[in-house]
Formats: structure tokens, sequence, C-alpha cells
């Protein structure tokens, strides 16, 4: 027999539940460990997220200015800018052969070549079908080999290609014959280059696809595109294109393929833009109030019984006093509620001017606040001499706040509009139907009997709901320059707040038998506060645009006194009334626009740990057999 005492069987509890956290803590498999190891990233994730709403009132911060200079020189082809680079210091042709003039330039750029990199020189072509080249007379001085070639090519009528690893020199009016080629096209770049939407596409008869809606398909808006960008298919014989949605087939010549391979290669490059909009409302409200209102009642005689000439005593025993006078300042000292107090309309069923039901009229929250409701702070009862005296003290300190923040973000393809809505949907009615109310008679039964009056209201029924958004609404189109630094944005911000109801219509009578109905109109409509800003700019990507000066302060003041009275010095204090309720709204709007590449990430920034052209993705992959973890690309 195993036997132990109390302690033993707390030390035996101990070490059990040791062992079970130990195999929880293990492998993480079974419930358990299901618990222990799923709270803690749930934890952490909340926390973060928390703390990144914390982190999104923070204001756009002030970076060092970025200029595209750079951004430019990397979009020149290398070889494009050696020809820039390369400086001759004279250079003089006398009837010279252009095939001459050809070698003569190769030869120098390899000597004046002081741009460092590897091989020296430019290595300069004469493709010349008929072996005629003309002879060429000129003379410059201290230009680069870019603009040389420029003025040597016009003025014999040739032109130049500058290609991957060499310039290639051309008659104007090339006849070679027709190679065909096949670009792989995506669909952002067949709807920037033809404007062609995404819709149901059916074969067209260039051998492309057409939208149902348009007169032509894909393939000959490719076609009309590449006609204006220069590479001409009316008098190029043989030349054809066909397109098939996600590529083009092409019949050109050599010079026209490689014209089309370069507008390719501009529109290949995905623009498209994410936009930041944060919108941040702070409203405070304060309302000060203090002020006395008092009643002085001087004591009158005691009423006397004209028939039995004794005074008339009340409940309590004591005389009855008929006041002969009595002073009082509320008329005079007014509160900001009284004094800012509007028509009111009329809220009660009336019948025969007594109210017999009431419709509530709906507050306006968007004002400021009068303190309508505050009970006074002390009421004051005394005696002094002959007078009875009560004084009313109202005194408020209040103060309210509310903060917004609305953060949203999109990504959009470059040119394609895109709206950003965090709104609630209010239904409201726009018509009533008509209030009828009838008064009857019933009972009776005869010309001389009695009976009472029946009563019947049908309220009006609302009808034709409409929809409205409360809240933030961002409407944005942003077009990205040629520079593909800059950003065009045509921006609609609009933030709309529900303020209350206002009343329509007037009161209406029915009268029978003596009897009268009066029913207030309730036809309620909405009031919504609206702020919106249009504009369209152009902006830096990056660059954080500022809407401000949506201000609004609402200041009510009230300052009464007894004449007189109210100016003794110290004293005076106690017959006058001074109040002020302030209402401040302040709203300011953030849009950042950011080039986006397809990864993800910024495509031109920087950022700490994330390079640019950066794929975004999940940590894990959810597969058949479980959830795996993505690897970490090793640097």
């Amino acid at each position: 027999m195993f036997r132990c005492g109390f302690f033993g069987l707390m030390f035996l509890f101990i070490v059990c539940a040791s062992l079970g956290d130990t195999a929880a803590e293990g492998e993480g498999h079974g419930p358990a460990g299901n618990v222990v190891h799923g709270e803690v990233p749930r934890e952490a994730t909340r926390a973060q997220l928390l703390d990144d709403v914390a982190k999104s009132w923070r204001r756009p911060d002030i970076f060092e200015a970025r200029t595209n200079d750079a951004l430019d020189q990397a979009r020149v082809a290398p070889l494009a800018r050696k020809l820039a680079a390369i400086v001759l210091p004279s250079v003089s042709f006398t009837n010279v052969d252009l095939s001459r003039v050809v070698s003569a330039l190769s030869a120098a750029s390899e000597e004046f070549d002081t741009t460092g990199s590897e091989p020296k020189g430019v290595n300069i072509v004469l493709f010349d079908p008929d072996n005629k080249p003309p002879v060429v007379s000129l003379t410059l001085r201290n230009l680069p080999l870019q603009r040389v070639l420029d003025f040597i090519v016009g003025s014999v009528g040739y032109q130049y290609e500058v290609q991957a690893d060499a310039v290639v020199v051309r008659p104007g009016g090339e006849t070679s014959a027709v190679d065909t080629a096949y670009f792989p096209i995506s669909r952002s770049t067949l709807i920037r280059m033809t404007g062609l939407g995404g819709g149901s596409i059916q074969n067209g008869p260039s051998g492309g696809k057409t939208n149902p809606g348009g007169p032509t398909g894909e393939g000959d808006a490719v076609k009309n595109f590449l006609q204006q960008a220069g590479v001409n298919f009316a008098t190029t014989e043989g030349s054809s294109l066909a397109c098939d949605g996600s590529g083009i087939f092409v019949s050109q010549t050599a010079r026209n393929l490689e014209r089309i391979r370069n507008i390719l290669a501009r529109y290949r490059d995905v623009r498209q833009v994410e936009i930041e909009a944060k919108f941040m409302e702070v409203e405070e409200g304060a309302l000060e109030e203090l002020g006395v209102n008092w009643t002085i009642v001087r004591r009158g005689l005691p009423e006397i019984d004209p028939e039995t000439g004794a005074a008339v005593l009340n409940r309590n025993g004591r005389p009855v006093l008929t006041p002969q006078d009595v002073y009082t300042s509320s008329g005079v000292n007014r509160t900001l509620s009284q004094a800012f107090n509007g028509a009111q309309s009329l809220n009660s069923i009336l019948i025969d001017g007594q109210p017999a039901a009431s419709t509530q009229a709906p507050h306006l929250p968007g004002t400021a606040s009068l303190g309508e409701n505050a009970s006074p702070l002390a009421k004051i009862t005394g005696l002094v001499g002959e007078f009875d005296v009560n004084a009313v003290v109202h005194a408020l300190s209040q103060r309210q706040g509310t903060d917004l923040l609305s953060a949203p973000r999109v990504t959009v393809l470059s040119g394609h509009p895109a709206n950003i809505t965090v709104a609630q949907e209010m239904r409201y009615p726009q018509s009533y139907g008509q209030i009828q109310s009838q008064v009857g008679s019933t009972g009776g039964g005869g010309t001389g009997g009695s009976g009472s009056a029946g009563v019947t209201i049908t309220a009006g029924t609302p009808q034709e709901f409409a929809t409205r958004n409360v809240g933030v609404e961002l409407k944005v189109t942003p077009n990205v320059e040629d520079d593909d630094y800059s950003i065009s944005l045509d921006l609609n911000p609009k933030v709309t707040d529900f303020e209350g109801f206002v009343e329509y219509g007037g009161p209406s009578l029915a009268i029978s038998s003596g009897t009268s109905v009066t029913v207030p109109p309730g036809f309620y409509q909405p009031i919504f506060s609206v702020r919106e800003v249009s504009t369209k700019v152009t902006v830096w990507d990056g660059a954080t645009l500022v809407m401000g000066g949506l201000t609004r302060e609402e200041v009510k003041k009230v300052s009464d006194k007894v004449p007189i009275l109210g100016d003794i010095p110290l004293l005076g204090r106690l017959f006058r009334t001074k109040g002020e309720s302030s209402h401040k709204r302040n709203l300011l709007i953030f849009v950042t626009a950011n080039l986006v590449s397809p990864g993800g990430s910024p495509k031109k920034q920087a950022l700490h740990r994330v390079p640019p052209n950066a794929l975004f993705q999940n940590p894990t992959v959810v597969t058949p057999a479980g959830t795996e973890v993505r690897a970490r690309e090793k640097k």
C-alpha cells in the first residue's frame, strides 16, 4: 500500500503538470500544442496591427529631395551614352565617300573614348545594298559623336540606328525583304496602347480580337497605333500584323521590326500607382457658463376668510400670505440654451387643444453644445427681512472631442480610375404619402342621441427611398508621365457627415362634431454636411499632397446683466450671466502616390530592408498536404 500525505499529493500534481507542459511545448502536436503555439502569433499580430493604427497618426515627414537625373541616365542605353560622351575635337571631310567617313569615325571614336568602359570606341557599320555611297563634305569642331552622326547622315539623306553593340547607317528609303517576328505582349500593355478594355473578346477579321461594342479589333488597334508611331504598313509590301491577345505576329522590314521592339520595350514596363489617402479630422467642443438668476418675493398680508374673518391656514397650520411684490432676473439674465433656442416645430397631436401624443423631432448633432439639459448647480433660498430670496446658480464647464482617422490604400494601373469608399449607407425616403385624419361621432342612434367622437389618424407612408454614403470617398485617376518619375493625379476626395433631420410641411387640422384634431407634419428629411475637393496636380514618385483649409469654428456667446446692479464692482457679478460655447473642426487630407512594381514593392524607392522591385509574398504557402513555410532567399 502506497500512502502519502497532503504535501505528497501536491508534489505529485506539480510533477504531472510540469510533464504535461513539457510535452505540449515539444512538437506542438495535439490540442495543447495548438493552443500554446497559436496564441503567440495571434497576440503578436494583434499587437502589430494596433501599433500600425497608432503609427498611422504620424503626419508625413520631410525627407531629402530626389532628382530624376540619375533615373534618366539609367534609362539610356549604354551605347547611346557613349555616343553622347565621346567628343571629337575636329572633323573635316571634303568629297569623301560615306564608307570612308564611317571608317574614320569608328577609328576616331576609339581614339577619343575617355569613358573608361570596355571595349573602347564605337562600332559604326554602313549597310548600302546598292553599293553607291554618297560623298560627304562637312567640317565640325568640338561636338559629341552623336551630333556628328546627325549632321553627316542628314547631309546625304541617310539615317542611323543605335543597336546593342553597333551603330548601323542605312539609306533612308530601305527596301529590303520583310521578316516575321513574334512579340509577347501583356494585357496591361494592350490596354495602354489601344485603350480597349478587358471585356469579352471575339475573333476579328484581322486575325486579332474585337470587343463586341467596338468597331475595330485589338489587332487593328495595335496596327493603327504602330502606324502612327512610325511603322509603315501601308507602303511596305508584304507587311502584316496579327494579335492573339497574348502576343503579336509581325511581318515587316528589319528596321521596322527594331522599331516595334523598341516601342514594346517602353510599353512593357508595367506602370501602376499605389494611392494612399489619409483623412485626419479633429473636432472639439467647449462650453463655459456662469450666472445667477434671482427671485425676490416680498411677503404679503395674510389672507382673510370673508365669512369668518379669520386668517386662512394651510395644511401645516400656518397663515397663507398673498405676495405683494415679486422681483426676478430670470427674464433678463439668459443662459446659452435660452439665448440661442431656435423656433420649435409642433411635435404633439392635439385634440381640442390638449396633447394626446407626441412625435419628438430629432436633435441636430453637428452644432455647438448649449447645455440644454444641464441642471442648475445650486438653488439657494433664504429670508432677508420681509423678503423671500431664491437664487439659482448656473455653472457649466464642458469639453468634448472626436478624432477621425481613415487611411485606405489602393493600387491601380496608370490611366485607370480608382474609387475608395469607407462609409455607411444611409437609406431615407424622398417623399411621404398624405396624412389622413378623420373625426366622427359614434353611438347615439338618433338625432337627439348623444355619442362620443371617434378620431382616426393615418400617418404618411415613406416612399421613394434613396441611398447615400456617409463617410469617406475618394475618386482618383493617376497617370504616370513619360519620365517615369512624375505622376499626374485627378483627385476628388469627399467627406460626408450626417447632421440630423429637418421637418418639412405644416400641421393638418380636422374638425368634426365640435372636436378638433391637429396633427404635426412629421416629414423629416436628413441633412448632410459635405466637404469636397476637386483638383488636378502632378507629384513626384513617393511625394505627398496635402489638402487642408477645411476648417470650421462656431462660437456662441451670451453676456447679460441686471441694469445698475450688474455694474456694481465685485457684487455686480452676482447679477450678470456670461457664457461661451465653441465648436471647432479641422480636416486634413494627405494623398501619397508611389510607383509600384508588379511584386508589390516601391518601384524606385529604396526602403529600409526593402530593395526596389522586391517581391511581396505571404510567409506561408497552403499546399494539399498542409501549410509550408516559404523559404527566404539567402544573400
